[in-house]
């Protein structure tokens, strides 16, 4: 027997015997959209990241009350005002707890703690510390799918060390950036599909 054949009867005999047990793998991809984060410039102006749509990708397992497991996110953005691109992900491990109002319909409330990805030209460290706090709704829809909404706060550590150079677009003349501050914000509000495995 080939290795594609071993791999197909593995995942059907996985498939059917998930049929007959509690799910022990619960994903969630969502998109929503972030916004928040800034930077100034040597004059002490400041511009913000602009909004925009996000993706997030949850892979998780039931524990207890709850969940634990590990989640991504993905934001492509520009700077106002200067349309200097900017990407942030996020990569953490989180954990929750569940509040069921009925057989269908639950709250959560839910941590995380990980690392996020800053891809920008005016920091030097691109990684950093950082965390969440999230919480929502999930409303079964079926007995493996449900649909869920969420908020959550982004925190992350940024590299307000390092500045790069910049055009203003209004005048044509240069300028140098950085990060405001150096503990950067975010807030993702998003809707998407669980489904359980």
């Amino acid at each position: 027997m080939n290795t594609k054949a071993n791999i197909v009867a593995l995942l059907a005999l996985f498939s059917v015997s998930n049929l007959y047990a509690a799910p022990n793998v619960i994903i969630t991809p969502l998109v929503g959209y972030t916004g928040g984060g800034g930077v100034e410039d040597e004059d002490g102006n400041s511009y913000d990241m602009e909004g925009s749509e996000s993706f997030t990708f949850a892979i998780e397992t039931p524990l207890d009350k709850g969940r634990i497991g590990l989640f991504y996110s993905n934001q492509q953005s520009q700077l106002e005002t200067l349309n200097i691109d900017s990407s942030i992900q996020y990569l953490h491990f989180q954990s929750s707890i569940y509040y069921p109002a009925n057989e269908k319909l639950s709250s959560y409330l839910g941590l995380g703690l990980g690392v996020s990805y800053v891809d920008v030209d005016w920091a030097k460290d691109k990684y950093g510390f950082s965390t969440s706090v999230f919480g929502g709704f999930e409303y079964k829809l079926g007995d493996n799918i449900a649909l869920n909404s969420q908020l959550r706060w982004l925190g992350t550590v940024v590299d307000n060390d390092t500045s790069g150079a910049c055009t203003l677009p209004t005048t044509g003349q240069s300028c140098i950036i950085k990060f405001d501050t150096d503990w950067m914000n975010q807030f993702q509000a998003s809707l998407g599909l669980t489904f359980y495995f």
